[in-house]
């Protein structure tokens, strides 16, 4: 799996020693990897064990027999954004014999994430070039920030990021703007945790896609989007930009059948005249740990937003309870 080069990153971190041209650009994206610390048990409840979901997904990768340029983790890295959780995914993603790029998730704390990403081999970098491609990795979460007293943009206080489906913020949506329009590459690719319009009503914000559509159009280079956050796999269009989500290694979701999946990631190649192609791949099939069972009215309820987590609680509760 050993890397073709030819990478330019934008920010600091990573930089490769010469930029090649290049036909295609492969990558791979993981999102919502959730990882947990030794003990700790998942926040929501039920969920796969993610060091073996990362194990098989790590597996399924490597079996491939086609080299990679980069591997994309969009967000919810950690469960509940601890330290501990950053140091187990850190050291997960330092298996790639690739460069690793992450960007956030609302379940990744601002500080502990930025500490516990910082590894040779794994990066945080805001943009990446590669041949005729500029990798553009925004924070969907941005918007929910908020100034400390000396000015310092800090999460808001409790558990208040955890819920969020998305939220891009003027300053955000302004950067986003500006480095689209800076680079001088033909092409460019977005990378985010939330992916905007979400045919899920579970993850549909109006506010947020209404953002987003603010800004696409004034993204003449843009050729595609690519997101995580809803754990059900998908490829849909948003303003006529695709867009690709990929699934989870918490747990992962078919609507059509309506069953669990194995853990999901994507692949992707890119190539020099613009276009994008995109599969979505699986772990392979575990019975014991990740079943692929049909799910019931009351899951089906909550991605349809007909409820809400807190009604899911309590019904698991009162079940529980019943025996």
């Amino acid at each position: 799996m050993g890397p073709s080069c030819g990478m330019r990153l934008l920010a600091p971190n990573l930089r490769c020693p010469y930029a090649a041209p290049m036909a295609e650009i492969r990558v791979v994206q993981l999102s919502d990897t959730h990882f947990l610390a030794d003990g700790e048990e998942a926040e929501g409840g039920a969920a796969y064990d993610t060091d073996a979901a990362f194990d098989a997904v790590f597996d399924a990768i490597e079996a491939d027999a086609e080299p990679l340029d980069l591997v994309v983790v969009t967000g919810d890295v950690a469960d509940h954004g601890r330290s501990a959780q950053y140091r187990k995914a850190a050291d997960a993603f330092e298996r790639f014999g690739v460069p690793v790029n992450v960007c956030p998730g609302n379940h990744d704390f601002v500080t502990p994430f930025a500490a516990g990403m910082g590894r040779t081999g794994v990066s945080t970098s805001r943009v990446i070039e590669i041949g005729e491609w500029a990798f553009v990795f925004v924070d969907s979460s941005a918007g929910v920030m908020s100034p400390d007293a000396s000015g310092l943009a800090v999460d808001p206080p409790g558990e208040e990021r955890l819920h969020n489906n998305g939220c891009l913020g003027q300053a955000e949506a302004a950067w986003v703007r500006q480095i689209c329009e800076s680079v001088t590459v033909p092409h460019v690719f977005i990378w985010l945790h939330h992916p905007p319009g979400p045919p899920l009503p579970l993850c549909f914000d109006e506010d947020y896609a209404a953002e987003w559509r603010a800004v696409v159009g004034d993204l003449p280079k843009l050729r595609g989007m690519a997101g995580g956050h809803t754990h059900v796999p998908d490829a849909y269009e948003f303003e006529s930009v695709p867009v690709w989500v990929a699934g989870s290694f918490k747990n992962s979701f078919s609507m059509d059948p309506q069953m669990w999946l194995p853990p999901a990631y994507r692949s992707y190649v890119f190539s020099d005249d613009g276009t994008v192609t995109s599969e979505n791949r699986y772990a392979a099939d575990n019975d014991e740990l990740w079943p692929r069972k049909p799910f019931g009215r009351t899951l089906k309820s909550l991605f349809m937003g007909e409820i809400g987590y807190d009604e899911l609680r309590q019904i698991a509760a009162e079940r529980a309870a019943a025996g």
